[in-house]
């Protein structure tokens, strides 16, 4: 679906409360401070997934966080 306004999506941890990224060096997961370092997604479906998969392999399931988009 094609919509004129982007949405932005990231992942929280919630044991550490950090927000997650992916490491340029060797795309392991990390912990961000700041959810504009974190890993983006474009759709709620991608982020859902995605923190589903990592639930499965790291035994908990990150938060999905909308952004809000400035205008």
């Amino acid at each position: 679906m094609l919509t004129k306004y982007a949405e932005r999506y990231v992942l929280r941890s919630c044991s550490a409360g950090g927000y997650l990224g992916v490491r340029d060096v060797d795309q392991q997961i990390e912990q961000q401070q700041s959810p504009d370092n974190a890993w983006i997604f474009h759709t709620h479906e991608g982020a859902v997934t995605h923190a589903r998969w990592i639930g499965e392999v790291h035994g908990e399931t990150p938060d999905v966080v909308k952004l809000d988009l400035k205008k």
